[in-house]
């Protein structure tokens, strides 16, 4: 017989996939800005109900990520600024917090892995030198944006924050869904984000929590600013050729994931 606590986790699990699915069309660029979604469509890809459906919309919907219309339907929503800026000022207050309360609650194997993941970037990157490479690209880049996210999940997890990973998985998300690969990943770029982390984690190490968080308000504004000039680049020059900023900017990303 099953019970409703089973029937809930087998519905979380449903729920929890069809979000993934949603989530990759995202990121290939399968899905861009503007584009209506289909429930049944999503269902029979995915294999299930529309409820499981509706329920991974519902939560994209929250994140920003899509938009209702009532009577219309769910559509992906477009890339904006202001949502840009408040995700990373939005970190910043959460983070910064977090990384005091962490710095003492911080086990052993975590550090280990915090250690790890800066050795993994810091290879990633000197790869990238030795092949005199341009921009990271395809699973190399995949691995260097899944370390950076997991550094900044492990730090919120030691402090034992849920709420503050959900809150900062979903900013993540909606930079790396709009725009997050706008940044020009060249060799430049890849280093000073491996140096922060890495004296990020060595203020940890330590257990200096003033100067952790010093490195990481100094890590979240450099990026929050790379990220908006990263976005004014782009809205500048679709202007320039008369194109919609949103559309030329997501329709050059789609392409590099085609």
């Amino acid at each position: 017989m099953v019970s409703f606590s089973d029937e809930v986790t087998v519905a979380e699990a449903l729920g929890n996939n069809v979000y993934a699915h949603i989530t990759k069309k995202l990121v290939t660029g399968e899905l861009v800005a503007g584009q209506k979604l289909s429930e049944q469509t999503l269902a029979a890809e995915c294999g299930t109900s529309r409820t499981p459906v509706r329920e991974a919309i519902r939560r994209l919907t929250q994140e920003g990520v899509l938009y209702q219309i009532p009577s219309t339907g769910t559509f992906v929503a477009r890339l904006d600024r202001r949502h840009l800026l408040d995700a990373y000022e939005m970190r910043m207050v959460i983070e910064c917090h977090a990384i005091r309360q962490a710095v003492r609650l911080l086990t052993k194997e975590t550090r280990q892995e915090l250690r790890r993941l800066c050795d993994d970037m810091h290879a990633i990157v000197v790869a990238l030198r030795r092949k005199k490479g341009t921009l990271l690209e395809d699973k190399a880049l995949v691995t260097f944006l899944k370390d950076d996210l997991t550094f900044h999940l492990l730090i919120l997890q030691a402090a034992g924050n849920r709420l503050a990973i959900q809150i900062v998985t979903s900013a993540y998300q909606r930079n790396q869904f709009f725009g997050h690969h706008s940044h020009r990943r060249d060799l430049q770029h890849l280093a000073w984000v491996w140096r922060h982390h890495a004296k990020i984690e060595r203020a940890l190490r330590q257990g200096d929590a003033e100067k952790a968080e010093r490195w990481l308000r100094a890590h979240i504004a450099r990026s929050q600013a790379d990220a908006l000039a990263a976005f004014d680049r782009a809205a500048a020059s679709a202007a320039d050729s008369g194109r919609d900023p949103v559309d030329d900017a997501l329709a050059r990303l789609t392409s590099r994931f085609a």
